[in-house]
């Protein structure tokens, strides 16, 4: 099985494809009802070889592979069981930043990848269900004080006037019901464990974005969105993480290969989704004054330029930029 997924990962699309196919075959043969049932039943044996396979990743290069195809074709339920593997990757790449950075990277991008096909709307889905639920609890609370209320009332009402020391007993009950509501944020501030991931990758990010090889910042740029994407529900723990990176992010944006500068305006943009409040001033201090600028300067080559100027890096850079500016402003709540 290890071999085959090997394969499935190749790619070359005919070799990839053929072992799909005799995945499929395993698992008609095996009695397995599907590909993801037969490697989450198998996970054990797969996580061991791919272990064994990161640890000794020059004479074994194709570890990642298998784990990617793993990822793939599998579900939420894998990633219990591929977590410690997940763990190795980070502890290998702390150790190999100036070798192995680009390989790493990219077996964090297939993590990563999956962590928002994943979970990219449970986050939400989950933050509505708690907000119903406290709509709910303070619906019962105003509802029980409503009752009470109305219960002493009508004891006055009646002549039957409460003692001053009944008063006190009656006003001391509610107090202790509020302490559950003080202990919700606590319950919110613990991470699950796939959003804790995204936080340990988002910090290798962060080392990461000064490499001076372009194509290491611009894959750590690709898994940077896809943290922000994945903590996008926990903006409590974003923003943190948001102010660390800005340093980095900003020198990506105004001085760097137009490449890179189009992945980390990308990145951005879906920062601003969630942080939107943090990087307005930020963003309007370090960053548009920059782009404005560049953009101006650009504007005559751009004017006088001919049809095969549609193809380049410059002009595609522009576009994005001017694509995403409006967009971004309006998220950052910039329109005075």
């Amino acid at each position: 099985l290890y071999p085959v997924l090997e394969k499935a990962g190749d790619s070359t699309l005919l070799v990839s494809e053929t072992a799909l196919g005799t995945l499929v075959d395993i698992c008609e043969a095996c009695g397995y009802d599907s590909v993801q049932c037969l490697i989450n039943e198998n996970s054990d044996y797969l996580v061991n070889g791919i272990s064994l396979g990161l640890h000794q990743l020059a004479h074994q290069p194709r570890a990642a592979q298998v784990l990617d195809t793993m990822l793939r074709h599998s579900d939420a339920s894998l990633l219990p069981l591929v977590e410690d593997v997940i763990q190795d990757v980070l502890s290998a790449l702390d150790q190999s930043y100036d070798h192995q950075a680009s390989t790493f990277l990219r077996v964090l991008h297939s993590v990563m990848t999956a962590l928002v096909q994943w979970f990219g709307s449970f986050g939400e889905e989950h933050q509505q269900r708690q907000e119903a639920e406290g709509q709910q609890v303070l619906t019962r609370q105003e509802m029980e004080q409503f009752f009470l209320d109305y219960v002493r009332q009508k004891q006055i009402s009646e002549g039957n006037l409460p003692d001053p020391g009944d008063e006190e007993t009656d006003e001391v009950p509610p107090l202790p019901k509020l302490e559950p509501n003080n202990s919700d944020p606590e319950g919110e501030a613990a991470l699950p464990s796939h959003a804790q991931l995204a936080r340990e990758v988002m910090e290798r990010c962060i080392h990461l974005l000064a490499d001076g090889k372009l194509q290491v910042r611009l894959q750590v740029l690709d898994v940077l969105e896809l943290c922000v994407t994945v903590l996008h529900p926990h903006g409590n723990h974003l923003l943190p993480m948001a102010h660390r990176v800005w340093p980095a992010l900003v020198t990506r944006l105004i001085s760097d290969d137009p490449l890179a500068v189009l992945r980390a305006f990308k990145v951005l943009c879906t920062l601003a989704q969630t942080c939107g409040d943090f990087l307005r001033q930020r963003f309007s201090r370090d960053v548009l004054p920059k782009l404005t600028s560049s953009l101006l300067s650009q504007a005559p080559a751009s004017a006088r330029a001919g049809p095969v100027y549609h193809h380049t890096l410059a002009f595609k850079l522009q576009l994005a930029v001017l694509q995403g500016l409006g967009s971004l402003c309006e998220k950052l709540d910039m329109g005075e």
